[in-house]
């Protein structure tokens, strides 16, 4: 198939979320393809963790993919949000660095 035959279905706000996405579609038999996903240098590398992208399908099953996304962004809105980086006090839990104490008595 040639380029033109793909359309931007969805701009996902970032390369991760992008191929989620993309993923989700092709689970529910939309072939979908995220524009530079495989770039794999610095410069590409950079565009990935800091820009947003887009999630192209085939022309023929875009109304189908609409309708996907959708679904996918309604149910995303509705989600809770976790903070991974909290503990759940909301503070980074802390580490004792001492080494742990033998149980053991030693013989001296």
């Amino acid at each position: 198939m040639a380029d033109s035959d793909y359309v931007v279905v969805h701009t996902a706000p970032g390369i991760h979320a992008a191929k989620i996405l993309a993923g989700f579609l092709e689970s529910e038999g939309v072939t979908a393809k995220v524009p530079g996903s495989e770039l794999s240098d610095e410069f590409g590398g950079a565009m990935q963790m800091s820009a947003a992208a887009d999630v192209i399908v085939l022309r023929r099953d875009l109304e189908r993919a609409r309708e996907i996304v959708a679904a996918w962004v309604e149910t995303a809105a509705q989600s809770p949000r976790v903070d991974h980086d909290a503990g759940s006090s909301g503070t980074t839990p802390s580490i004792d660095p001492s080494p742990p104490s033998s149980s053991n008595p030693t013989n001296s």
